[in-house]
């Protein structure tokens, strides 16, 4: 679940804020659910790809890794949640997911200058961080949630795709106008993926991620697992042509 995906949660959550929880119960045994019942919910946040439910005490960090889920109020049927808190006005049902209690305050741990979807994302910050990536590959440095919190797999496909960048080129043959690009587009199409999820057409708006032909110009899309992450990858070997050294050097060179 990326961060987009994380922000709707939190909207989709927000009534929960400043009510108690009367119960707590789960198959996880990173909680004691005893400790959580009866705490206020005092705030939710999300960092990458982190969802923060903070109560009086502590705070529940849960990651939804690759196949996590929830629901709200209606548990699924047949499944065990993880976690669910249940409210005086409805509940939250946690499932496949990673979940850890916070002690400490979620300031002192996480930077929400480098998350994409954060009101306090600072574009010159994760510039300087990406142009220290010299010897990654651009798929890894787009998927690192120490550079761009809350990218996945779905953003990094579609940003490579849109800015026509093969996903195994180096960040350190890339021109500083083509790194800022890639920052940019990073938080725009986050942005974008927000909006089209919430009206329920972001498949409709995948432009190569899980497709076969390309749009452009109807070349097979390549299906590949690159990087050290060893992710699945979706490019056009045509219009995200792999990238030269030796014309990178000349582009830098030019400068």
């Amino acid at each position: 679940m990326e961060g987009p995906s994380l922000a709707i949660l939190i909207e989709e959550t927000q009534a929960f804020v400043g009510k108690r929880v009367l119960d707590c119960t789960g198959s996880t045994t990173k909680v004691d659910c005893r400790a959580i019942k009866g705490q206020r919910l005092l705030e939710l946040a999300s960092w990458g790809k982190h969802f923060l439910l903070c109560l009086e005490s502590v705070v529940l960090r849960v990651h939804f890794l690759m196949y996590g889920s929830y629901r709200i109020n209606h548990a699924k049927p047949g499944r065990s949640p993880q976690l669910t808190l249940k409210f005086r006005s409805g509940s939250i049902h946690l499932y496949s997911c990673s979940i850890r209690l916070l002690n400490e305050p979620i300031a002192s741990i996480y930077d929400w200058r480098v998350d994409v979807m954060s009101h306090q994302w600072d574009e010159q910050r994760v510039r300087r961080l990406v142009a220290k990536q010299t010897d990654s590959m651009v798929c890894d440095v787009l998927l690192d949630q120490d550079v761009f919190a809350g990218a996945g797999n779905i953003i990094k496909n579609e940003v490579l795709f849109n800015l026509k960048l093969h996903p195994e080129t180096k960040v350190g043959i890339l021109t500083a106008a083509e790194r800022r690009a890639l920052v940019r587009e990073a938080r725009d199409y986050s942005l974008r993926f927000y909006r089209w999820k919430k009206a329920y057409v972001l498949r409709k708006n995948w432009s190569i991620y899980r497709k076969r032909t390309c749009p452009l110009c109807n070349c097979s899309v390549k299906m590949k697992k690159t990087g050290r992450r060893n992710r699945i990858s979706f490019f056009c070997p045509t219009c995200q042509n792999p990238r030269k050294s030796s014309r990178a050097k000349k582009s830098r060179d030019s400068r």
